[in-house]
């Protein structure tokens, strides 16, 4: 009986800690659902191309400003190495990773004609100089969040989250109402992020004022040994991610990478899972690691759970389009099912490949990503030439797949998160072939008929998963039923 309800407490506190961080992503969901039609409406999708290329080219550059000592302060938060306490730990990764933005900051502005040129398509110091601005409120902002994770202070957390995303929102809103045009939408939310990152940074700090950092070389080469193997790993995640626009660029025009990163948008919807494991994981993982059927678990809940919201949103997916976007983006609709491949690759890797990360064997990222670039540098180059954005969406879904198969089969050989992968792959084969369908066949009812199949077919699949779910849910909805 003891062990029942200790074993219900401990459900309890999982739930309640994973619907805390995840609160955020929700709100964040919600925001960006109404914010969604309102952009559509307003912006050509060539200005909206502008926009995500501008995105893009600050996510392949902030690598070069973390080099990796975000994840060294999530690593030493608990344990601080040489004399430093967590909040001294906080203040030295920031001034290190705050070096590090002034020198991309210096090398943006030697070279503003290239950026503002590749992004906007003719010269404009105005790009390079917001460019500088949007990397160092994004990098700062990622301190400050993560401290707040690693102190597990959800109002912190969630007030800091949201609100960045309705700076980001609102930028794009406001400024489309007077002049729908790209470059006032990128000076707008630069300036309105490093507004953010001011308030909340002074906030982090003055908690921290009195802690005296130490810059001892001991501490800074055993931080930089666990920090700097990453940096290459981190870089290519970000390249990926940008890399199908980048090539789209070259290959199409604005408006085509405007329509794509509608559909990525879209697709992102799914990634609230996504978003609510990453905060909650880490902690998670390092406080129950040695409980392996506790992490097994978790596992196949977050792979039910990521199967079910993909298969809904496929489902419905004219339903979304409907009430979200504007008729401008409606092309995006064919490949929106085959995106949604990456956010679920992304997320299931996260658990599978957890032994690269207790193993501390980091340095492991590294061929994971280099295969999961090649394969997307190969299959862009010779699928969007040919097929345009559904090439570009097909290369990302290849490359996030290589990607999840090479970290389980690493991540797998240092610690078991997985009793079985024969679930994993026939939910895989599922999607896949409903997103593929999907492209060729534009009817609702085929589309939804098969989806619903498909989610019966997981649910079937997962059915421990699925009963799991409800035990765990059942006291939960009657305590707020009671009040």
């Amino acid at each position: 009986m003891e062990n029942e309800e200790k074993k219900h407490s401990l459900g309890m506190t999982f739930a309640k800690r994973i619907f805390g961080f995840s609160m955020a992503s929700w709100i964040n969901c919600l925001i960006s659902l109404i914010s969604t039609p309102i952009t559509t409406a307003l912006f050509y999708p060539d200005e909206l191309g502008k926009i995500n290329l501008f995105i893009s080219f600050a996510n392949i550059l902030i690598p070069f400003v973390y080099l990796g000592f975000d994840q060294a302060y999530v690593r030493y938060f608990n344990e601080p190495n040489g004399k430093n306490t967590s909040g001294s730990m906080f203040k030295l990764c920031l001034i290190i990773s705050t070096i590090m933005s002034s020198i991309v900051s210096i090398v943006v502005l030697i070279g503003w004609k290239y950026f503002s040129t590749s992004i906007i398509g003719y010269k404009s110091i105005t790009v390079a100089l917001c460019l500088m601005v949007y990397i160092f409120a994004t990098m700062v902002l990622r301190y400050v969040n993560l401290k707040a994770r690693m102190e597990n202070n959800v109002k912190s957390f969630c007030v800091q989250s949201i609100t960045s995303t309705i700076i980001i929102k609102l930028s794009f809103t406001s400024v489309a109402i007077v002049n729908a045009n790209a470059m006032y939408a990128i000076v707008a939310r630069s300036l309105l992020l490093f507004l953010a990152a001011v308030i909340f940074s002074y906030s982090a700090l003055i908690k921290c004022k009195y802690e005296k950092v130490d810059y001892s070389k001991t501490t800074l080469v055993e931080l930089s040994k666990f920090a700097l193997p990453i940096f290459p790993t981190t870089f290519l995640i970000m390249l990926n991610t940008s890399l199908a626009q980048l090539m789209l660029n070259k290959y199409a025009d604005y408006s085509m990478i405007g329509i794509y990163s509608n559909a990525v948008t879209i697709a992102s919807i799914i990634t609230i899972v996504q978003s609510g494991l990453n905060t909650f994981w880490t902690p998670f993982v390092y406080e129950y690691h040695k409980e392996q059927s506790k992490i097994q678990k978790m596992h196949h809940v977050v792979t039910f759970l990521m199967f079910c919201m993909t298969l809904c949103l496929i489902g419905f997916k004219d339903l979304v389009y409907l009430l979200l976007v504007n008729k401008k983006y409606w092309a995006s609709k064919s490949i929106m099912a085959i995106l949604l491949i990456s956010p679920i690759s992304d997320t299931v890797s996260e658990t599978l490949g957890l032994g690269i990360e207790l193993s501390k064997k980091t340095y492991l990222k590294l061929p994971v990503y280099m295969i999961n670039i090649i394969v997307n540098v190969t299959a862009c180059y010779f699928l969007i030439p040919r097929y345009g954005i559904f090439g570009a969406a097909l290369a990302n879904a290849l490359a996030s797949l290589s990607m999840l198969i090479s970290k389980t089969i690493i991540g797998e050989r240092y610690y078991k998160c997985s009793d079985t992968y024969f679930r994993l792959i026939i939910g895989m084969i599922i999607i896949m072939t409903i997103s593929i369908v999907n492209y060729y066949c534009d009817s609702f009812f085929v589309i939804t008929l098969l989806s619903f199949c498909g989610l019966i077919a997981i649910c079937a699949l997962y059915k421990k998963t699925l009963k799991l779910l409800i035990e765990t849910a059942k006291p939960m909805v009657g305590k707020l039923l009671k009040h």
